[in-house]
């Protein structure tokens, strides 16, 4: 069995003290993958930075939500949560330049669900290729 053309989603509150659980989602599927080490470890610290920004528009309480999409050598991590009327990702600042030097793409938004909540998007994506 492969991982590749498969997703994996982890809901957690939307709490510092989690991510550390979305964290080890993602470095254990790049390990499975058998992405290289640097992959591995830019991966790592992409999702913590793109959860901790999250974390700083979420609203109270909340979930916090990523889904890892993986194909061949690549993996898409989508971390999102709800957030206030008028919150929107950053896309400066320190934690926004590390998370680019880390990852191969990244993007940020706020999106509407069908509801209208407003919710914080950050997709990034890491590749061996």
């Amino acid at each position: 069995m492969t991982l590749t053309d498969r997703s994996v989603e982890v809901s957690v509150d939307a709490e510092p003290e989690l991510v550390p659980v979305i964290r080890n989602v993602a470095a254990d599927l790049a390990i499975r993958m058998d992405l290289q080490l640097d992959t591995i470890a830019d991966l790592r610290l992409a999702v913590d930075e793109a959860c901790g920004l999250l974390l700083k528009q979420a609203a109270t309480p909340t979930t916090l939500r990523c889904r890892f999409t993986l194909s061949e050598h690549t993996i898409t991590a989508r971390a999102e949560v709800a957030c206030e009327d008028g919150a929107t990702p950053p896309q400066e600042g320190f934690s926004w330049h590390v998370l680019n030097a880390l990852v191969r793409e990244v993007r940020s938004q706020t999106i509407r669900e069908s509801d209208g909540a407003p919710v914080a998007v950050i997709e990034l994506a890491v590749s061996d290729a």
